[in-house]
């Protein structure tokens, strides 16, 4: 159904006309919400407390401030404490047409994740929005609880590609980064890695699509691209200051990629915010 992760989306699983609950709860030490059988799909922001959430026979523990995503075909529970009190927001699928077979595609890449400031603030929306108004904005709830989920199916998928990315990529991706204005060459892009230019050209390619000194020089233009925009900085400072060797090279490039001269690509951004006078062009 699907081949991996990054695959996936909640939008192909609810479907546009999903509905949503959103709501509040406090719960006591020893609580238990549930058992709910059947397809269940939902977010939850433990926001005081603990909890342990057993899911298709997986067991999660959740401790305050926390969100977890949770999708289960079969079995669903939710057990407080041991702290006194719990305190926990929650956004769920309502329109119990769930596919079961996504769901159990969808159920192994669930569970406690770190802290989402958009999801968030999107559940507190969801959980002021009084109960008896769902019917008369269900496009509304249904935007709103499509947006928490994928917001945090978005995370556990950025969480998942960084974990993929071999150290020896991240090492030569930050190096470039943190030395633009340098000369950097796929020798010394090697020496950083630990591996020749060969091997290193290969597991970078098959990591980013491109090679190392592709990615070095796409940045180059895009900093420089940025620099022209923002700054009144002579366009030869420029070009020096993102790495390259002359002012020429640079213009050549950000020629290529935005069908414009620096000074072109300046005035557009420029035009109408400050006066022609004040930006230093040479």
């Amino acid at each position: 159904m699907y081949k991996n992760l990054h695959d996936m989306s909640v939008l192909n699983i609810v479907g546009f006309d999903g509905t949503f609950a959103f709501g509040e709860s406090t719960y006591g030490d020893g609580e238990v919400f549930g058992p709910m059988s059947g397809c269940q799909l939902e977010a939850i922001y433990l926001r005081t407390g603990q909890v342990e959430i057993r899911s298709d026979g997986r067991i999660f523990n959740l401790s305050a401030p926390g969100m977890a995503l949770v999708a289960s075909h079969d079995r669903l529970e939710y057990r407080y404490g041991p702290t006194d009190m719990s305190n926990v927001l929650w956004c769920q699928y309502m329109s119990g047409q769930l596919d079961a077979a996504k769901i159990t595609a969808l159920a192994p890449h669930c569970g406690v994740m770190s802290l989402s400031a958009a999801a968030t603030s999107l559940m507190k929306i969801g959980a002021d929005l009084p109960s008896d108004i769902y019917s008369e904005m269900q496009n509304f709830s249904s935007a709103l609880g499509i947006a928490v989920l994928e917001e945090l199916l978005g995370r556990k998928k950025m969480q998942k590609t960084v974990a993929e990315i071999p150290i020896q990529v991240h090492r030569v991706r930050r190096y470039i980064e943190e030395h633009l204005e340098s000369a950097i060459k796929m020798s010394v892009l090697a020496e950083v890695s630990g591996l020749s230019p060969q091997h290193l050209n290969r597991l970078y390619k098959s990591t980013f699509d491109e090679n190392p000194l592709d990615y070095l020089w796409r940045l180059r233009v895009r900093r420089g691209a940025y620099m022209l925009r923002h700054t009144g900085m002579r366009i030869s400072q420029i070009a020096y200051r993102t790495g390259f060797k002359t002012p020429n090279h640079f213009a050549r490039l950000i020629k290529k990629k935005y069908n414009l001269s620096p000074r072109e690509l300046r005035a557009q951004k420029w035009r109408g915010e400050v006066g022609a006078s004040t930006v230093q062009t040479e």
